[in-house]
């Protein structure tokens, strides 16, 4: 009787007892889930995916349902960033839900997944399309028209970009997960596409037929059928008269997915400025879009990018830039994507902050920047500074172009000359959204030029300047190995390098025709 009665006091000793699992499927925070994960894969490839990771993982490991975006506080890795953005998606997501905005009351007494957030949500069951049709000019309206005139899936920041015109509201990316949970849309591929599924197209096509029947309210611009597009935008350059069109201020969403150091900019930008575009740039973190009120019946309104755009840096962030390369890579995106006037906006860092690098080696990448590259650089306190500051410039270019003509340029961008503005009655020549996109990538078609110049700037010393001045001379490698291989010896290789010009008023010197002549002159190893 001594070993069942040891072997059941075992049994219930601490080494051995039963754990709870929970059952598959019975997550007790479905959309916090649902929106973290469309978070982490908008944000593919960037630091915040894997903070959005993290978060992910912590949430998983928490057995009970939480209430609010602030609640989830309690939890590792959901800072209060992230959790007023939790709490700004709940409430969206109780006014897509026709739902008062505040909890009724008696909410504590709710279970299962009405719980998760406090009667926040009343269902994560998905919706068949009968029980859900948008209304006109609503963001689900929108998007769906929009996958709509689209043969194949689409990313994000395209689809937001064609829906825009459709919709009376702002568009993010996360007006998305109401139609993926309600399998309106499906999303393949990372980074992600969307695409209707076939319940999505039943219902998109419902809504398009309808919205011709009804008296027009605005423009028409919605599909006259399945699989037709809408009619081009007229070819050549094009004009937006004084008075068509306003002035946008654009926010790249990498600022809305950032942590404590982004903390306040966005939110102050959001409350105090008037017209606000959230977009994925192909440059810089804001710049400023000339966008037409009133564009021509079935077409998408034309846009002008006014010549402004702002880098924004704080300490840590540009010591990190300087360290893995991509404050040069950064400055040569914007010095040939031709908008004329960049500006680096830097945040100096807290007392006591741990930087990257030294900080007398920031503040000589500043001068560099402003000095050999000719960049605008205006330093700032604090988030709610930078935000003062983008306010104000953004003022001041509202006057700037008031009662002022804009004309789409469609030439070479290093032609475009002086950003001044031309004599009153002349258009201003800017850039279309879609040149920018295309001179502003990343990953686009390059000359031996530009894969020479991209060589350069690796080497120490050399500015986009600098580069510039040997690409003048010696537009390829070839060139500039035929040249230095007819000298006669290595000295007149560096004498020949050293007259390059920097500048206008500088050659490039003896230390870097001396530093260039041996990388590119010696036929054997270097030692």
């Amino acid at each position: 009787m001594a070993e069942p009665a040891a072997a059941a006091a075992a049994l219930r000793s601490p080494g051995h007892r039963r754990r709870r699992r929970r059952r598959p499927g019975s997550d007790p925070n479905p959309l916090f889930t649902c929106w973290l994960r469309e978070w982490r894969d908008e944000a593919a490839g960037t630091p915040a995916a894997r903070a959005y990771e993290r978060a992910l993982r912590s949430l998983a490991l928490y057995p009970l349902p939480l209430r609010s975006g602030p609640a989830a506080a309690i939890l590792r890795h959901f800072g209060p960033k992230l959790c007023l953005r939790l709490q700004q998606r709940l409430r969206r997501h109780r006014a897509e839900q026709g739902l008062p905005p505040s909890p009724p009351p008696g909410s504590e007494t709710q279970t299962g997944s009405e719980a998760q957030t406090g009667s926040e949500v009343t269902s994560t069951r998905v919706c068949p399309p009968r029980d859900y049709r948008p209304r006109p000019h609503s963001r689900g309206f929108a998007l769906l028209l929009a996958l709509l005139n689209s043969s194949e899936p689409i990313r994000a920041e395209q689809l937001l970009q064609l829906a825009q015109p459709l919709c009376d509201l702002p568009l993010a990316s996360g007006a998305l997960g109401g139609l993926l949970r309600r399998q309106l849309v499906s999303r393949s591929e990372r980074p992600p596409r969307y695409s209707l599924t076939p319940r999505g197209r039943v219902l998109a096509l419902r809504l398009a037929e309808a919205a011709l029947q009804a008296p027009p309210i605005r423009g028409p611009i919605l599909p006259e059928a399945e699989g037709s597009d809408p009619p081009p935008a007229a070819p050549g350059p094009f004009t937006l008269p004084p008075g068509s069109y306003d002035l946008f201020l654009c926010i790249d969403t990498a600022e809305e997915c950032g942590g404590g150091s982004r903390r306040g900019l966005v939110p102050a930008l959001l409350s105090r400025s008037g017209q606000v575009l959230r977009r994925r740039l192909p440059v810089g973190d804001f710049l400023w879009v000339a966008k037409e009120r009133s564009p021509a019946p079935g077409q998408a309104p034309r846009e002008l990018v006014l010549d402004w755009v702002v880098e924004r840096k704080t300490a840590s962030d540009l010591g990190s830039s300087i360290r893995d390369g991509r404050y040069r890579e950064q400055k040569f995106r914007l010095g040939r994507c031709g908008l004329r006037c960049p500006i680096y906006l830097l945040e100096v860092p807290s007392r006591g902050q741990q930087l990257a690098v030294p900080l007398q080696v920031l503040r000589q990448a500043a001068v560099s920047t402003q000095v050999c590259d000719q960049f605008l650089v205006r330093w700032s306190q604090s988030p709610e500074h930078s935000a003062a500051f983008l306010r104000a410039l953004g003022e001041g270019l509202k006057q700037r172009y008031r009662g002022r003509a804009l004309q789409a340029w469609l030439g070479d961008v290093t032609e475009r000359g002086s950003p001044e503005l031309p004599p009153p009655g002349v258009p201003c020549p800017l850039l279309t959204w879609d040149r920018l996109r295309e001179e502003g990538a990343k990953s686009q078609p390059q000359t031996v030029g530009e894969v020479f110049a991209r060589q350069l700037l690796q080497i120490g010393g050399v500015s986009p300047r600098v580069a510039q001045g040997v690409l003048s001379s010696f537009p390829t490698p070839a060139s500039l190995l035929g040249a230095l291989r007819s000298c006669r010896d290595p000295q007149e290789g560096e004498e020949l390098l050293r007259a390059l010009p920097r500048d206008a008023h500088r050659s490039l010197g003896p230390a870097l025709g001396r530093r260039l002549a041996q990388l590119y002159g010696t036929l054997g190893p270097l030692c």
